[in-house]
Order: C-alpha cells, then sequence, then structure tokens
C-alpha cells in the first residue's frame, strides 16, 4: 500500500486529486491510500508518514511553501508535487527539493505523467538497505540515507545524510557499487559514488550535494555522468 497525502484547502480540488488518484491505482493496480489534509498546519501536526505528498502552495496561514519547509527540516526524502494555480510559484520548488509540479487545473492526463515519475522515484528507494561490518556491530544503512561513499585506501567513506562525520568501513567500493546495481548511485570518478537523489547542482566539472559538499567528477567519466544524472532526475531510469 502507497500513503499518500493531499494538502489542500479547496475541497473539490483535494477530491478530483482523491479521484484520480483512485483511478491511478485503478488502472495501475496498486493500492494507495490517500488521506486529505485542508491545511498546513493540520497536515504538519499528524505526525503521520507518507510515501508522497500532494501540496498546495497557495493556503491561508501556513501556505505550502512554509509547510515543505518545515517538513524538510525533519523529512528530506518525502517526495512532495507541489500544486498551484500559477507556475511561476512553483520554480521555488528547487529549495525544498520537491519532485515536481502541476498547475491548476489538474487534468487527469497531466497527473499520470506525475504520477508515474513519482513512482518511478518511491519504488527505486522503497525497502533497499545493505548491511555493514562497523567496529561497533552490524548496521543497516537505508540506501536513502547515504549521500555519496568514498574510498581512501582500503576504507570506504559513507557520508550520511544529516551526519557530520562519515561512517568508516574496511571495504571495496567495486563491491559496493555491485550490491546497490539498480539503485540511484552512479560512479562520478574512480574513487567515489554518489546517491542522484541527492545530487543538488551539477556545476561545471562538480556534483553539489544535499548537504553542499563539493565532489570532482572525473574528467573521462563527466558525459557520462551527467547524461544518467540527467536522466535519473527527469524520470527516464
Amino acid at each position: 500500500m502507497f500513503k499518500i497525502a493531499i494538502v489542500e484547502d479547496e475541497h473539490d480540488a483535494a477530491m478530483a486529486l482523491s479521484e484520480f488518484l483512485a483511478r491511478y491505482g485503478k488502472e495501475n493496480g496498486c493500492e494507495i491510500q490517500a488521506t486529505e489534509f485542508s491545511s498546513a498546519l493540520q497536515f504538519e501536526t499528524s505526525k503521520q508518514s507518507f510515501d508522497l505528498v500532494f501540496m498546495d502552495i497557495q493556503m491561508p496561514g501556513i501556505n505550502g511553501m512554509e509547510a515543505a519547509q518545515l517538513m524538510r527540516t525533519y523529512d528530506g526524502e518525502t517526495p512532495i508535487i507541489f500544486v498551484t494555480n500559477l507556475a511561476k510559484y512553483a520554480v521555488r520548488g528547487y529549495e525544498v527539493d520537491a519532485l515536481d509540479f502541476i498547475v491548476k487545473p489538474v487534468t487527469y492526463g497531466n497527473f499520470r505523467m506525475r504520477m508515474d515519475k513519482a513512482m518511478r522515484h518511491i519504488r527505486r528507494n522503497a525497502g533497499r538497505s545493505i548491511v555493514l561490518n562497523t567496529r561497533s556491530g552490524i548496521r543497516v544503512l537505508s540506501l536513502e540515507e547515504i549521500e555519496y561513499v568514498e574510498v581512501r585506501q582500503h576504507d570506504l567513506y559513507y557520508h550520511l545524510v544529516g551526519k557530520e562525520q562519515p561512517l568508516e568501513i574496511y571495504g571495496s567500493l567495486s563491491a559496493f557499487e555491485q550490491e546497490v546495481a539498480g539503485g540511484p548511485f552512479v560512479r562520478i570518478s574512480n574513487s567515489c559514488l554518489i546517491n542522484m537523489n541527492h545530487v543538488r547542482q551539477v556545476r561545471g566539472c562538480d556534483c553539489v550535494t544535499s548537504n553542499g559538499d563539493t565532489l570532482p567528477i572525473s574528467r573521462s567519466k563527466k558525459r557520462e555522468t551527467v547524461d544518467t544524472i540527467t536522466a535519473f532526475l527527469s524520470g527516464s531510469i
């Protein structure tokens, strides 16, 4: 079951999204549980977890952008799709790492394309984890909490979301790459694999991560890296 939140103060608009979700679930053979919130405050105080959030931007009180900013202080992963009357309001979505946006009035064709992209994103990250033998014992890491992994001599350094110090483990970068094959990682150099969900910018020969780290892309891998990241973020892979 996929749990999806609809944060929308307009009753008709919320009903339309709920009906579209039910139709999409029936067409694609997946069970979807939609929960409606009539205000951003109601959503923020619910303390529920969701696989996807549809967020109206223009709402009284706390607007959708403010709610998304607050959400990102404790949840950096759940995809957000903004719903708005004017596309210009959605361009700020990059500030909160929004997955996409839909302009009202929402048509089912437009909605279906956004849902296809969202479902690819959700399924890529759902349930995948790795088991590491650390000095303090076994530790299980979900792939979504790994920003990037780099090798120094014979040690791997796992840079994790919200952690200042990386997790240091003896190991091989090639072995890690094989273990996460089919996941959201791309090799940007001989010494580094980056989680594409945490790429915020490709600037020249550098990748900038969600925690602000700037990682060099090797010259021989730049074209392949940029093409792979572009296809991933556009939902093509």
